[in-house]
């Protein structure tokens, strides 16, 4: 059953790195994810109030033993020194420490893809995304995605040229409609949403589509991700980056 074969334009992004084994947004679930041999990965992008790019996906810290605090309201100092392993495995991920995006360019550069998702509601949050790309030189290795399409129309002014791809629950004809006018390069539709029709859809207005959102069992995984493939969904993120390899491996 595993691994499910995928052809080798299909994009296997680790989501959040390989967070299936290791505390999401760390530094353990990206290197797990690259010796794995996963060349994309998917981090969330906060902005901390001293103006440093966090990576963490939760608005607020409960889900990690922090209780309710909001990591925008947070200096960098305070969040760099929070345990964000214990909440995974107090055995093996205790003192596992919250990864800066520019921790994550230092050590990977351009041995990685970087799908960037901007998370929060600070404003300088592209600003200070779009410096760190610049600085790093890491332009064709970056792509930059958001639940919120203003956040992205804010990016395109800063950078016109990185890849822009829009996180929606589904493909409708607003959706469609909206991210055609806004020339995105992307739209990013829930897996179980996928079918051909849409897929085509996308593609005739050369927009690509990758999936996310898949979970439950290994049977259900595989059961969607055949259906990606077979609707010619372009890629997706995903918890478990092993159970995907390349038809040509």
């Amino acid at each position: 059953m595993l691994p499910i074969k995928v052809p080798d334009s299909f994009a296997i992004i680790a989501h959040r790195g390989a967070s299936a084994y290791a505390p999401e947004n760390t530094r353990a679930a990206i290197k797990i994810a690259l010796d794995m041999g996963v060349r994309e990965v998917e981090v969330d992008a906060q902005l901390s109030t001293d103006g440093q790019v966090v990576l963490c996906h939760d608005w607020k810290l409960e889900r990690y033993g922090h209780g309710p605090k909001v990591v925008e309201q947070m200096s960098s100092s305070e969040l760099l020194s929070l345990d964000m392993g214990s909440w995974f495995s107090p055995y093996f991920y205790c003192g596992e420490r919250m990864l800066t995006l520019e921790e994550l360019f230092n050590t990977y550069q351009d041995r990685l893809t970087y799908h960037i998702e901007l998370k929060g509601l600070a404003a300088g949050l592209p600003a200070a995304v779009a410096e760190l790309i610049k600085r790093h030189q890491l332009r064709d290795r970056c792509v930059i995605t958001s639940f919120s399409l203003d956040f992205l129309m804010v990016f395109r002014e800063l950078e016109a040229d990185l890849p822009l791809a829009w996180l929606v629950s589904k493909i409708n004809n607003e959706v469609y409609e909206r991210a055609s006018e806004a020339r995105l390069s992307c739209v990013c539709p829930r897996a179980d949403l996928v079918t051909l029709p849409l897929v085509e859809r996308m593609h005739a207005s050369a927009l690509a589509v990758r999936a996310w959102g898949l979970g439950g069992s290994s049977a259900e995984v595989v059961r969607v991700v055949r259906n990606l493939v077979d609707s010619g969904c372009d890629g997706a993120t995903i918890d478990w980056p092993d159970w995907l390899t390349y038809s040509s491996k």
